[in-house]
């Protein structure tokens, strides 16, 4: 077989250009200190690579949302420890203003001390948290869970979302309470209701928190709910209840004229509530039936109590029930912030476990993504010193049969 000299060359060149590949290559791997540059490296060995490297990334996720119910977790433990300020704040109030002795002054003072204690709860009720979001509105963040109308009710409008992230593979934490959770759904120590306005009304009327002045009285209609309708009989409002069981209505404050744009005392079945602006005909507000009652709630029964008794033999009686109302609806508050902050502990402890987990697995993926890509630094360096020997034996073997030419001989 002949061979030529273009074949010569052409082989020739090719193993120099091999040579100073497998050279190049080894000096990358010493400079990088791996040995799976590319899948074609180890393609086995590659694709066992890739799915370690999406673990420790899911892993590091995981780590990111422990710190962040962390951070939520800790503020919520914060911000109860106020709450909890506040209530032995207001229950001095309540036991001060349970001393028939105070006089009208007096008793002025303390309902200002507990209007101020009801905002600062208010404040903190619609805290943001460390992200900005509102950290007790439940999946509704962008929004004050916590708003203040315009006859004085603080109606919650956040949702009962509770927000739970992972913190291991199947493995979730819940990261925040929603403010309906810790601080309106609170057992009340009676039978009792919260008003809202009716979903259609079309006028600018608005009803307060309203309160219990009789007992008794409303007892004898709970557990229905009573509604205001306005415009039954043009020029006037009254007062029907709704069977719970069967929705049926009865009347039991028969229709009463009221004035546009003034405020309107209204007391039936035990219960006093205050219905300001205008309302349209058609409008209708609730008095519904409640087995809880919101902290915010004590405080502004407490407050309206002490403000609208008069100071009589009768008022002074009934000022000893709102008193003693109120001091236990506090107790119950208390309870139920303690037993909150008390579950805050097992979830805290949830997250040292899983992040002690996520480190193990890590050390773990970390040896095992070196052994199959680290490069061992000895075999390297030997290769590399062979691969440039063969490369150097490669250009002077060229080089040689290069001058292996007929015409050299005839010079």
């Amino acid at each position: 077989m002949r061979i030529s000299s273009m074949q010569i060359f052409t082989t020739g060149v090719r193993h120099i250009t091999n040579a100073q590949a497998e050279v190049a290559r080894a000096q990358e791997q010493i400079s990088s200190g791996k040995r799976v540059l590319t899948p074609a490296d180890d393609p086995a060995a590659a694709a066992l690579a890739l799915g370690i490297r999406q673990e420790k990334a899911r892993s590091a996720q995981y780590q990111r949302n422990a710190d962040l119910a962390q951070s939520d977790l800790q503020q919520q433990d914060v911000e109860p420890e106020s709450v909890e300020t506040a209530l032995l704040q207001l229950r001095e109030y309540a036991l001060q203003a349970g001393n028939a002795t105070l006089s009208a002054n007096e008793r002025s003072t303390l309902v200002a001390g507990i209007e101020q204690a009801g905002e600062q709860l208010l404040a903190i009720f619609n805290t943001r948290s460390t992200y900005g979001d509102y950290l007790f509105a439940g999946f509704s963040g962008d929004t004050p869970p916590f708003v203040p109308s315009a006859a004085g009710r603080v109606d919650y409008v956040g949702d009962d979302g509770e927000r739970r992230v992972a913190i291991g593979a199947g493995l979730e934490v819940q990261s925040r309470n929603n403010g309906r959770e810790l601080f309106v759904d609170i057992p009340a120590a009676a039978n009792t209701f919260v008003t809202r306005t009716a979903a259609g009304n079309s006028g600018s009327g608005d009803i307060s928190a309203g309160r219990i002045v009789d007992q008794a009285a409303y007892d004898a209609v709970y557990p229905d709910d009573l509604v205001v309708r306005f415009g039954v009989v043009p020029g006037t409002y009254q007062v029907d209840r709704i069977d719970r069981a069967t929705g049926a209505l009865s009347n039991v404050l028969p229709p009463q004229p009221h004035v546009d744009g003034v405020p309107l005392t209204i007391t039936v079945a035990g219960a006093e509530v205050r219905v300001t602006g205008s309302p349209s005909p058609g409008d209708e507000f609730v008095l519904e039936a409640s087995t809880t009652q919101s902290l915010l709630l004590t405080v502004q029964r407490l407050a309206d109590g002490l403000r609208n008794i008069p100071d009589t033999e009768a008022g002074a009686t009934e000022r000893a029930r709102v008193v003693a109302e109120a001091l236990n609806a506090i107790e119950r508050s208390e309870q139920s912030v303690t037993a909150n902050r008390a579950a805050l502990g097992p979830r805290l402890n949830l997250l040292d476990d899983a992040r002690a987990e996520q480190v193990a697995l890590d050390l773990f993926n970390d040896e095992a993504l070196s052994d199959l890509v680290d490069l061992d630094y000895d075999e390297a360096a030997s290769r590399l010193s062979f691969q440039s020997f063969v490369l150097a034996a490669a250009q002077q073997s060229l080089a040689k049969i290069a001058n292996l030419s007929l015409f050299n001989f005839l010079r």
